[in-house]
C-alpha cells in the first residue's frame, strides 16, 4: 500500500458561514483511524511542529494527515472553546503492488470536479478610481532625477538640495482630470513627517503634515479639475519613529536613505520615491 497525504483546512466561520478573519484562537484536533498526524505550522514556540493544537490565524489554518499501511475509515475532529466542533471523514483503500510497483494509478477511481460555476453576468468588482498618467515634471532642484519620483521603481527617489525653497515638484498630466486623491511614498516613511501643500493648476487642495506609515499614504484632496499638480514643502520636517517596536521580516528596520553621510541635511528635504494621482470614477 502506498502512503498518501491529506491537506485538511479548518476555518472559523460566523452564523452565515463567512470566515472570521480577526479570529486568532487555538483549535484542537483529534484524529481517529489508520492515519498519522503530521501537523501544521504557525508562528510560535517551535512553530507548532506536529502539535495537535494550532492557532486559527486570521480565522484559518491547515494540517497534514498521512495514511498508514492499513486501510480504513479516518475521522478528523476540530474543537475550540465557545465554538461548535466540526469533523470530516474519508476512507483509505489498499492498492495492489507487484514487484514494488503499483498496478494502477493512485488517482484511479477518485472523483474529480472541474466545474468552476457560472460566469457572473457582471464584473465581480467595481473600479472606483483610475490613475492619471504623468508625462513630465519640473522640480526646484535635481531636475535630472525628477523622473525617479514617478518611474514605478521603489529603489529610486528624487530629493531636493536641502533648502525648503527648492522642495517642490510640478507634474504635468497627460490630460485634464478631476484629481481627488494623491498617493505618495516618501523616504523615511515610518519616521518622517513632511509639511507639504498640494496644488492643482495653482489652486491649493491639501495642506498639512504627512503621516508616518508602513509605506504609501493616500491623501484625499479637494476634487479639482486641472492638468498640473504641484507637491511643495512648506517647512522643516520632523522625525519620530511611529513603529519603534516593529522589526522587518529580514530582522532590520527599513533603510530610508537618511543614513547616507552625503545626504544628512534632512530638515529642508522633500524626498519622493513614488507619486500617483487619481480621479474618482463616476
Amino acid at each position: 500500500m502506498e502512503q498518501d497525504m491529506v491537506l485538511a483546512q479548518v476555518e472559523v466561520v460566523d452564523a452565515e458561514g463567512q470566515r472570521c478573519p480577526t479570529v486568532h484562537i487555538p483549535v484542537a484536533f483529534k484524529l481517529d483511524g489508520p492515519a498519522e498526524w503530521r501537523g501544521g505550522i504557525a508562528q510560535g514556540t517551535d512553530n507548532y511542529i506536529l502539535s495537535k493544537v494550532l492557532p486559527a490565524e486570521c480565522g484559518i489554518n491547515r494540517a497534514l494527515i498521512r495514511t498508514t499501511m492499513d486501510a480504513g475509515k479516518v475521522t478528523l475532529t476540530a474543537t475550540a472553546d465557545g465554538l461548535e466542533s466540526a469533523s470530516i471523514s474519508f476512507e483509505t483503500t489498499p492498492v495492489k503492488v507487484e514487484g514494488g510497483l503499483l498496478t494502477n494509478l493512485p488517482g484511479d477511481g477518485l472523483p474529480s470536479n472541474l466545474l468552476r460555476g457560472e460566469t457572473p453576468s457582471t464584473a465581480s468588482y467595481k473600479v472606483s478610481r483610475k490613475t492619471v498618467d504623468i508625462v513630465s515634471a519640473i522640480a526646484g532642484a535635481n531636475q535630472n532625477k525628477v523622473g525617479n519620483s514617478y518611474d514605478d521603481n521603489e529603489l529610486s527617489e528624487w530629493t531636493n538640495d536641502g533648502k525648503i525653497s527648492t522642495g517642490w515638484i510640478t507634474y504635468q498630466l497627460a490630460r485634464k482630470a478631476k484629481i481627488s486623491e494623491v498617493c505618495l511614498k516618501l523616504s523615511g516613511w515610518r519616521s518622517r513627517s513632511y509639511p507639504i501643500e498640494i496644488l492643482i493648476d495653482g489652486k491649493e487642495v491639501w495642506k498639512g503634515n504627512t503621516a508616518q506609515s508602513l509605506g504609501y499614504i493616500t491623501l484625499s484632496v479637494k476634487p479639482t479639475v486641472g492638468k498640473s499638480v504641484t507637491v511643495r514643502l512648506t517647512g522643516a520636517g520632523t522625525e519620530k519613529d511611529a513603529f519603534q517596536n516593529m522589526i522587518e521580516l529580514n530582522g532590520n528596520k527599513e533603510l530610508d536613505g537618511f543614513k547616507d553621510p552625503k545626504n544628512q541635511n534632512t530638515k529642508g528635504q522633500l524626498r519622493i520615491i513614488e507619486v500617483e494621482f487619481f480621479e474618482i470614477m463616476k
